[in-house]
């Protein structure tokens, strides 16, 4: 795999590697394995162009491979843009004004062309008090939604529209807080995004992208969530956070700051209390893709200073960060629905979990879930 990654590193650093003479059948699957994985076809084929992945000895099947893939992604593109002009010029005549993070706003903001961001929805973030209006837009433009919300272990629910046409899902995280973690959910909220959101005239009139400073901290906290948090690739849960994908996100967002937007990044960093995760992440991006990063920005986020609760938070073990998330929830009630829903999620939780599973045997899920949380706490213990 570390070959494989280095290889996928230094193409997309534009360094034009040949094919390596070991590059056996074996090494060319685990490739096409691993630059799925990694959701970075479509960008290597950005990289080596078909002719100049000949004369550099890429196999023919990796560059097939990879132009279809940025063909399809493209197709999914275009379509997807129309429903999202659709949804945010929807919105926005009933006065919700959305801003888009993450995956899609990355995509018409900072890539050369938008399809190259492989993805499989997009997020947005309205204002909480505005959940029932947007459900009623969505509904009206033949969105369904999965599942049930769960209001206090849970900051978004998803829609999903289906092209009768190609049979293409396309889905929406529809957020109303940052993160489903209570802990986290508190960093940032709809009213601060939305006061440094800047227009997104690649996607369309009415699109609303979160700031490059604003954008680079959550990506690198959105890294880190998913070092103990599943993410899903073909419908595979994955943890760790070593997505190349991410990586370049994060890579295009800092090479983009002027020197000021430096500064703001290590001060919001500092303000939210991830300067450690923020330097984990830029960090990280340097090791893979070479990125310049200035002795001040990396001193400045490596100071000691008193513990940060967010960083610690997302290092911390899962019992810590479920009785931290306890903590955050305001008021009894809020207490009382978050142990609720954290022993009894609702099903669309169930779903995501257990994705293989009929959910008429919720009752067994349930108890494979508690059995499967127990066994992780005994051999912890045992650690």
């Amino acid at each position: 795999m570390q070959g494989i990654d280095e290889l996928l590193c230094a193409t997309l650093r534009g360094e034009n590697p040949p094919w390596p003479e070991y590059g056996d059948n074996k090494f060319l699957d685990h490739f096409l394995e691993r630059s799925a994985y990694h959701g970075v076809q479509a960008l290597l084929y950005h990289c080596v162009a078909d002719q100049a992945g000949v004369e550099l000895g890429w196999p023919k099947v990796i560059l097939d491979t990879c132009r279809q893939q940025a063909t399809a992604q493209a197709l999914w593109e275009m379509r997807h843009q129309y429903l999202l002009n659709q949804v945010l010029e929807r919105l926005v005549a009933i006065e919700i004004h959305p801003v888009l993070f993450k995956g899609t706003a990355l995509a018409y903001d900072v890539y050369p062309a938008p399809f190259l961001r492989t993805r499989g929805d997009t997020d947005l973030i309205v204002p909480s008090d505005t959940r029932d209006r947007v459900a009623k837009a969505l509904e009206t433009l033949g969105f369904r939604e999965l599942g049930t919300r769960a209001d206090v272990i849970s900051g978004q629910t998803s829609y999903s529209w289906t092209d009768p046409a190609s049979n293409q899902e396309h889905a929406l995280d529809l957020h109303w807080r940052i993160n489903n973690s209570t802990t986290l959910s508190n960093l940032f909220s709809y009213e601060e995004l939305r006061s440094e959101a800047r227009p997104l005239p690649a996607l369309g009139a009415n699109a609303l992208a979160a700031d490059p400073v604003h954008a680079l901290v959550l990506a690198c906290m959105h890294r880190a969530v998913h070092k103990h948090s599943p993410y899903y690739v073909d419908d595979v849960a994955y943890y760790g956070g070593d997505r190349l994908i991410w990586f370049y996100d994060i890579q295009l967002l800092f090479s983009m700051l002027s020197p000021s937007q430096r500064d703001e990044f290590v001060g919001l960093a500092e303000r939210k209390g991830l300067r450690a995760t923020c330097l984990d992440g830029i960090e990280a991006t340097r090791a893979r893709f070479h990125t310049t990063i200035p002795e001040a920005v990396s001193g400045a986020l490596s100071r000691p200073g008193p513990t940060e609760t967010a960083s610690s938070y997302l290092s911390g073990s899962r019992l810590y960060r479920k009785w931290r998330d306890f903590q955050a929830a305001r008021g009894v009630r809020n207490k009382s629905g978050f142990l609720t829903q954290l022993l009894f999620p609702p099903a669309i939780h169930m779903r995501q979990k257990y994705r293989q599973a009929n959910l008429s045997w919720l009752p067994w899920l349930y108890l494979r879930r508690a059995l499967a949380g127990s066994l992780k706490y005994l051999r912890s213990r045992d650690s």
